[in-house]
């Protein structure tokens, strides 16, 4: 009876959703656009359930490098992820620290919460969308089978 499920299931199932990841105008030469960018694709490589996330998430995360200093938007819109140099004005949330603390935390070797307790690592968010930062941050969490083994 479950083949017949399994069969059922096989043959409903919708095609794989993508997530095209791209630099706007300018971002040339940024270091840590060019990290998320390799991010964003291998971690929608390794869990196809990540493209079906970003394709609802809807608005722009600021990430900040506070070592070495840099700054991006991510731009989430039903077309794919556009990144963009510079924190822009009006960004649904910021997360700000040192890229080696937002690196740790993405794939579990830090913990995000405790970071901030300890004012390492900044979130904040627009009371008007006060669940896109955590959202966001879901999505370019590394999924278990890509994280590093200790």
């Amino acid at each position: 009876m479950n083949d017949v499920f399994t069969a059922t299931d096989t043959a409903t199932a919708a095609p794989a959703l993508t997530v095209t990841v791209t630099f706007a105008e300018g971002t040339d030469g940024n270091v840590l656009a060019t990290l998320l960018k390799q991010h964003i694709e291998a971690v929608v490589a390794a869990d196809p359930r990540k493209a079906d996330a970003a394709a609802r998430l809807h608005g722009r995360l600021g990430i900040r490098s506070t070592e070495p200093p840099a700054e991006v938007t991510l731009v989430f819109a039903p077309g794919g992820v556009t990144i963009r140099n510079g924190i822009e004005p009006g960004v649904d949330g910021t997360i700000t620290g040192p890229l080696k603390l937002q690196t740790e935390t993405l794939v579990a070797k830090a913990n995000p919460y405790t970071a901030m307790l300890r004012r390492q690592l900044k979130v904040r968010i627009r009371l008007s969308r006060p669940l896109f930062t955590a959202q966001a941050y879901s999505f370019l969490k590394v999924p278990p089978s890509l994280r590093p083994k200790d």
